[in-house]
């Protein structure tokens, strides 16, 4: 059993090897040079983030893996070798090279991985472990791939923002957070275009996400009929619908979009008002303790606004759309294609290109190069803004967005980790009780 206060602190373990610099922190890898690749969280993000890393570069191999579960890595293991048998037929080579001495289950599996010879370090493990985790890496010298969110609290941003930010740029490490838009050619066009002025002054925008299915299940292997939603294990196994957890879809799924909106706006919003709800044939408490649709205007000092919504329901018309509205045209932003529409109309003939192996190449190349970056701002400001939405429309209150960074004392850690253990599911939320922390 462990609190948050150990949690983090447990750290100390790795720093041991704070005294030994990276292998490619401040020169160049040769070409040759395989950069050896570690995964923390072995889920089905997981494993689609291994593969995603051996398209953007195939001179690397994956040396340790760990997570809770035992099966779960080798679920990764199956994904990764059937994906290079499809997409790779001429690949000689071995990309796993995870072993049973290398391979580590527990809540404390980190510490271990943190011990091999693992250059870079893969966080895809549910969020709420996001902001300890980083901690660990940046002490133990390790480059970072950090899938999105990397806080869905008030205390985990504030550790972000306070100390790991800090920490980060004093390292000479690279840390990649996972909002894959930034990295996307055709979308960095778009963002190009506005800030060229061809859609003149940014009034507002509208960015919508809604999907035909409710995200819940891990399918993990081997679950057993017997758990409870009260039960650790069920809430880990299905850690999608528990806002402790995940953050609820608000900040865990659509704080991409979010990242995309801030990004073109280059500016941060002042205040939240928002609402949200359950669809009624969601059962709780077995289908989790969040939200399934939620909508949040932000407002600007400028006089600017943002109208965003996301949902997950089943059976709902899916629709995604994204528009920055200017005084002069108005992007239209999609994962297929950018439009502008208005005075200097323009589509994006880019290729397209997966996103999510564009910000491997971007984090790899900055290890080979030894240029390190360093985004955990940029996704912390997104997370921040998710948050704020999400409390707004959890509470039906009108919100300054700085109240989550100077007052909230929300956090989202259970007081005991254990996987044996029990956590009480909290209600939907809603205005009627919902109360600020």
């Amino acid at each position: 059993m462990m609190n948050r206060k150990s949690f983090i602190k447990t750290a100390a373990a790795a720093s041991v090897a704070a005294t030994v610099m990276p292998r490619f922190s401040f020169a160049a890898a040769k070409g040759s040079d395989k950069i050896k690749v570690a995964i923390v969280g072995c889920g089905n993000r997981g494993a689609g983030a291994l593969c995603n890393m051996f398209a953007a570069d195939q001179n690397i191999e994956f040396v340790a893996a760990a997570d809770i579960f035992a099966p779960q890595i080798e679920m990764a293991e199956a994904k990764l070798k059937g994906y290079l048998a499809k997409k790779f037929p001429n690949y000689k080579d071995s990309a796993w090279k995870v072993t049973p001495e290398t391979s580590f289950v527990g809540f404390d599996a980190i510490d271990k991985v943190l011990e091999t010879d693992a250059d870079v370090i893969m966080l895809t493990t549910p969020p709420i472990f996001r902001p300890a985790h980083i901690e660990k890496c940046l002490r133990a010298k390790k480059h970072i791939f950090a899938e999105k969110p990397i806080a869905i609290d008030a205390v985990g941003l504030r550790k972000i923002y306070n100390e790991l930010i800090p920490l980060a740029d004093k390292s000479g490490l690279s840390v990649v957070c996972g909002t894959q838009m930034r990295y996307h050619t055709a979308i960095k066009e778009g963002i190009d275009r506005i800030r060229d002025g061809q859609i003149g002054d940014i009034v507002s925008g509208v960015f919508l996400r809604y999907e035909p299915m409710y995200l819940m299940h891990s399918s993990l292997k081997g679950e057993s009929d017997s758990l409870k939603p009260d039960d650790m294990e069920y809430q880990l196994r299905n850690w999608l619908a528990f806002r402790w957890s995940s953050g609820d879809q608000f900040v865990e799924q659509y704080v991409h979009n979010l990242d995309m909106a801030l990004w073109a706006f280059d500016d941060i919003p002042v205040e939240a008002i928002g609402s949200g709800g359950r669809q009624l044939n969601l059962e709780w408490p077995q289908k989790g303790d969040r939200q399934s649709n939620t909508h949040v205007q932000y407002n600007f000092r400028d006089g600017k606004t943002l109208t965003s919504a996301c949902r997950q329901e089943p059976n709902a018309t899916p629709y995604a759309i994204f528009k920055v509205i200017g005084t002069k045209g108005v992007l239209e932003m999609s994962f297929e294609r950018q439009t502008i529409y208005g005075e200097k109309p323009w589509k994006s003939d880019h290729a397209k290109k997966q996103a999510l192996i564009c910000e491997h190449e971007f984090l790899l190349n900055s290890i080979r190069n030894g240029a390190p970056v360093n985004t955990l701002k940029t996704c912390a400001d997104s997370c921040y803004i998710a948050i704020a939405g999400r409390e707004s429309a959890y509470a039906g209150k009108r919100l300054k967005c700085s109240w989550i960074t100077q007052k909230s004392q929300l956090d989202y850690m259970p007081k005991n980790l254990s996987l044996n253990g029990k956590l009480a599911v909290s209600p939907v939320p809603n205005p009627v009780d919902y109360k600020l922390v």
